[in-house]
């Protein structure tokens, strides 16, 4: 794996980490049902699998390249 490779990796988790922190903290259902999905989605990026988090192709799907 190369370095830059594996900087990403780290950045990914970390943000990930951090939308955790975000959906503990959440006020509501729905703050912390949106922080899981980044959370689901940094991980993914990080390389981890989340079973339990899915992300909602409406929200991929609306994205517009740049």
């Amino acid at each position: 794996m190369d370095a830059s490779k594996k900087d990403r990796k780290v950045y990914a988790r970390m943000r990930m980490a951090q939308a955790i922190e975000r959906a503990i903290d959440a006020p509501s259902a729905a703050g912390k049902a949106r922080a899981a999905r980044w959370a689901g989605a940094w991980g993914l990026v990080g390389g981890i699998l989340t079973p339990g988090v899915r992300l909602r192709r409406s929200v991929l799907a609306d994205r517009q390249p740049r």
